[in-house]
């Protein structure tokens, strides 16, 4: 999957998120999508099933549209290359849920470099590691794991608000990242770059795919909450500490 998708592999990959949202958070799978359009070099993904294979993220569906057993047969024919790990098993309500890292790259080369430097287990690794190999800037990177360099605003977000020099849409394409940008004029460059490409990633996409916006509308799921959510004090927001918290 490099380059512009055909309008049969952008549905495939639209396809296979709306599967997967029963089992994974939506900005998971976004991150999934941009992944497939080229626009990220790996993604993590925290997925939920239960016991007996049945998506479980947020609501456990009677009849899943895919099950995980089917769900490396679905990678497979959209071209992922992906490995899935058990990380977690909690009990509630009498029954099993297991957590799953997923980790998706698409050159064959990301997942594996990833492992062989960071290691199998989620609990073990960086943040460091996590960010690089996520491709998040260095803005980002250095901000989280070493808090430098010292900033003089609390969230990027007054950044762009008391600076001429970024467009009308700059909060929106800075909260469209998986990522918290450093609150420096470096870090809200890269997070509206990013937004950007993003952004004309995902519509790109549905476009293609001639369907009903789905990509742009899980993207506007992910602003909504990163406005409502965001705090310089928040720990990184690292796509698995739902599996590994």
């Amino acid at each position: 999957m490099s380059g512009r998708l055909t309008e049969a592999e952008a549905r495939r990959l639209l396809a296979l998120g709306r599967d997967l949202g029963p089992a994974a958070p939506n900005s998971d799978i976004v991150d999934m999508l941009a992944v497939g359009t080229g626009v990220k070099p790996m993604a993590g993904l925290a997925a939920c099933y239960t016991a007996e294979g049945i998506p479980a993220w947020d609501v456990v569906e009677p009849e899943p549209t895919l099950a995980r057993e089917d769900l490396g047969r679905a990678l497979d024919a959209v071209g992922f290359d992906w490995v899935m790990t058990p990380v977690e098993t909690v009990e509630e309500d009498g029954r099993e849920f297991i957590w799953y890292e997923l980790l998706l790259g698409t050159d064959r080369q990301t997942v594996p470099r990833f492992l062989r430097t960071a290691g199998p287990s989620p609990g073990a690794r960086t943040q460091r590691q996590y960010g690089e190999a996520l491709g998040y800037p260095s803005s980002a990177v250095e901000w989280f794991v070493d808090r430098t360099p010292e900033a003089d605003h609390d969230t990027v977000f007054e950044v762009i608000a008391d600076s001429d020099a970024y467009g009308d849409n700059a909060q929106t394409l800075a909260a469209s990242v998986p990522y918290v940008p450093s609150p420096t004029r470096e870090g809200a460059k890269d997070a509206i770059s990013d937004g950007r490409e993003l952004t004309n990633a995902l519509g790109s996409l549905d476009d293609v795919a001639d369907r009903d916006a789905y990509a742009e509308t899980l993207l506007g799921e992910r602003v909504r909450e990163t406005f409502s959510n965001y705090d310089a004090a928040q720990a990184w927001r690292d796509p698995l500490h739902r599996a590994m918290g």
